[in-house]
C-alpha cells in the first residue's frame, strides 16, 4: 500500500514538473508565435521560422559582449543580423505574406527617420543617434 501511494504522489510530481517546462518558451518560440500570428504561416513555414529565430536568438548571445567592449562592431552586427533574417524571412513567406513584411519595413524605417529627426533638432550626439537606432532595430527583430 505504501508503495502504491508513494507511486502515485511520485508520478503526480513527475506530471507537475512536465508541465511547468511545457510552459516556459524560449524567446524564439516566442518570435515564431507573433511571426506565426501576423503573417498567417503554415506548418512548413512554422518551422523555418523557428529556426531562423533560434538562429538569431544564437548570433545575439554571441556578440552581447561587444555591445560595451566594441559598440561600433556592435551595431554593426545587429545591422547585418537585421539584413540576414529579412532575408530568411522573405525566402520562405508567400508573395502576400512579403508584402507585409515590406510595410513594416517600411514603417520600420519611417521610425527611425522620425526619431532622427527629432533627435538632431535637439542636439543629440551622433553616438546617441546611434544607440536610439540601434534600440529600434532591436525591437523590430
Amino acid at each position: 500500500m505504501k508503495n502504491l501511494i508513494f507511486s502515485a504522489m511520485l508520478l503526480f510530481f513527475a506530471f507537475g514538473a512536465m508541465a511547468q517546462t511545457a510552459a516556459v518558451k524560449t524567446p524564439a518560440q516566442e518570435a515564431t508565435e507573433k511571426m506565426t500570428q501576423l503573417y498567417s504561416l503554415d506548418q512548413k513555414q512554422q518551422a523555418e521560422m523557428l529556426k531562423i529565430q533560434e538562429r538569431k536568438y544564437r548570433n545575439l548571445a554571441e556578440i552581447a559582449s561587444m555591445k560595451t567592449s566594441d559598440p561600433g562592431l556592435y551595431v554593426r552586427k545587429i545591422q547585418s543580423i537585421q539584413t540576414g533574417n529579412n532575408a530568411s524571412f522573405e525566402r520562405i513567406l508567400s508573395t502576400e505574406q512579403a508584402k507585409t513584411l515590406r510595410e513594416q519595413q517600411l514603417q520600420l524605417r519611417e521610425k527611425k527617420a522620425v526619431a532622427f529627426k527629432e533627435m538632431k533638432a535637439t542636439g543629440a550626439s551622433h553616438y546617441e543617434i546611434d544607440l536610439k537606432m540601434l534600440e529600434l532595430d532591436l525591437e523590430s527583430l
